[in-house]
């Protein structure tokens, strides 16, 4: 509690600026805002303030705003004062701003952890961080699994894709092991949902399998090197805990899991029917591959389990028509960050500054244009700060599955994620719009910016499954995540270079912090678009609809619309 005194400060200085409190009263029966409300609105957009809100997020006093850490419990306490400053009513749980999200914390004990294979009887045993890491089994603190192993390529059957690695390979009582990703032909964001970690092990649980051992890619490792994911290990993992006990995603047939490093990989291959080299050759070429491998595999994790919680934060801004109201625009950040680990150069606090910093401090800036609005939008705006999104989305999904306003009523979900980027952008990469009707409005808004709109640069990360809109997709939810694009203004920037550089020394370390290159200018123009797309959204006579044959609408949001009002 030594924290409040500076806290409190900091609230009063940012509250200072006599914000207008949002319009609660009857809503209007006049027309719904124009064009000229929009133009005033995206003026009001500084950079000042936004540096202000991320600033504080990011300091070292917060400690790195850890998942069910104080500093994020501090985080989660600053966003709903500004909500509360700026006059938004609490869409929490019991009348209040905070939805409690329940969660499993996992801390792996890497001493007592064992990977072995055992080749014509000799056992081959693997050292942990060199060869393997794993990250605790989310029902029992003591997993084993002993089983033969069989290759399954990407471990993926995608039906829509004519591709499935499985084929007719019985992995019955087996272990599986795949490699990191998925098929490079298939679409940028199937390929994000083909190769997440959630669809491979459910695709294994499917087939049979009991354990899974993931295999590391030259593509991977050039995305984040083996050493950044030997610390991200360090952390614990978390599942958010349903109110029937289990953790979300739990495969109990699934007794163990380990993932190898790239030389480890490679040795894997060893005597098998095919070389590593053959194994990548046909990966990288999109064919299907799956066989038996001549040994079997020992896994033992143990993890020490224990529940805790952390908050997500919720506003809303009441709409101004009288049936539109009761239909909801969401924004969403995340707040977490990792907290405090392995230190780097001298520093352990992983200050998470634009990850996700400034993703919070735009959600505030967008949260203070709303309520100043002079009439609300049509549809209401439901403002979320989520928590647990670098433990896999925990606090967007937990939202997602438990709503605090009716599920379909939420028409669409605007998230932000890296809202600050080091350079003043041309172009704009609107992740997860072009499935739905999203996309005209993100090109109407961008072009109103002159900026553009371009395809995902970077599939091979794999973004669209990474940040929190993903939790809304999975509903049923059209969703957008609008990012800078690696097109630069300045013709002597390369953009792609910038942000391979950033992901490579800046991401997920303690060097993501206040110190590092920003441009709030580009940050303000990021802010203006995303504003522009939920306004044009909340003010629409129609509410976002899935692009026919969709593969996400149709897999996701069958069932919804019978339930739409």
């Amino acid at each position: 509690m030594y924290h409040a005194p500076w806290f409190a400060m900091v609230l009063l200085s940012l509250a200072a600026g006599g914000l207008a409190p949002a319009q609660s009263g009857a809503p209007s029966q006049s027309p719904r805002p124009g064009s000229g409300q929009l133009t005033r609105a995206l003026a009001q957009f500084n950079a000042p303030t936004f540096r202000a809100h991320m600033a504080f997020l990011a300091d070292d006093r917060l400690e790195g705003r850890g998942t069910g850490a104080p500093g994020h419990e501090i985080a989660a306490l600053y966003v709903a004062a500004q909500f509360e400053t700026y006059g938004l009513k609490p869409a929490g749980e019991k009348d209040s701003y905070f939805q409690r999200v329940p969660l499993k914390e996992i801390t792996v004990v890497p001493e007592q952890c064992e990977l072995v294979l055992v080749r014509k009887g000799t056992e081959q045993t693997l050292k942990w961080g060199d060869d393997f890491l794993m990250r605790g089994h989310e029902l029992s603190p003591d997993a084993r699994v002993e089983a033969p192993v069989v290759f399954v390529g990407y471990g993926v059957t995608a039906p829509n894709q004519s591709y499935d690695d499985y084929g007719t390979t019985d992995v019955q009582g087996k272990i599986v092991a795949y490699l990191s990703g998925a098929p490079a032909r298939f679409p940028s964001e199937q390929r994000a949902h083909f190769g997440s970690g959630r669809e491979k092990a459910r695709n294994a649980a499917a087939h049979g399998a009991v354990g899974i051992i993931s295999l590391n890619t030259p593509e991977w490792s050039r995305s984040l090197p083996w050493d950044r994911v030997i610390i991200g290990y360090g952390f614990p993992a978390m599942r958010w805990i349903g109110p029937d006990g289990m953790p979300n995603d739990a495969f109990p047939q699934l007794r163990a899991t380990a993932v190898l490093s790239l030389p480890a990989t490679r040795s894997f291959f060893e005597g098998a029917p095919k070389s590593w080299d053959e194994v990548w050759s046909a990966a990288q070429a999109g064919q299907p591959q799956a066989f038996e491998m001549p040994f079997t595999a020992r896994l033992h994790n143990v993890s020490r389990h224990r529940e805790i919680s952390s908050p997500n934060v919720a506003a809303v801004l009441p709409g101004s028509d009288p049936k539109l109201k009761n239909e909801y625009v969401v924004y969403t950040a995340h707040t977490d960050h990792l907290g405090i680990g392995k230190p780097i150069d001298g520093d352990s606090i992983y200050n998470g500054a634009l990850d996700n910093g400034s993703g919070t401090a735009a959600l505030l800036e967008i949260a203070q244009v709303f309520s100043r609005l002079p009439k609300a939008p049509a549809r209401s705006i439901l403002f979320l700060a989520v928590t647990a999104e670098e433990k896999g989305l925990l606090g967007s999904d937990y939202f997602a599955h438990f709503p605090t306003v009716p599920r379909e009523a939420m028409v669409a979900d605007v998230n932000m994620d890296v809202a600050a980027p080091g350079y003043d952008f041309a172009d704009v990469v609107p992740l997860g719009a072009e499935h739905s009707s999203l996309m005209g409005v993100v090109r109407r808004e961008a072009a109103r910016l002159g900026v553009k709109t371009s395809p995902d640069p970077m599939p091979e990360q794999v973004f669209f499954i990474r940040s929190d809109q993903y939790s809304f997709v999975r509903q049923g939810i059209p969703a957008v995540f609008a990012g800078a694009g690696v097109q630069a203004v300045d013709p002597g920037i390369d953009g792609r270079k910038v942000v391979e550089h950033w992901i490579a020394k800046y991401y997920h370390s303690p060097f993501d912090d206040m110190n590092q290159p920003l441009d709030f200018k580009a940050a303000v123009k990021l802010m203006k678009l995303n504003f522009a797309i939920g306004y044009d959204v909340a003010n629409a006579a129609h509410r976002p609809t899935w692009n026919s044959g969709d593969f996400f609408g149709d897999l996701f949001a069958k069932g919804r619309a019978q339930a739409m009002p």
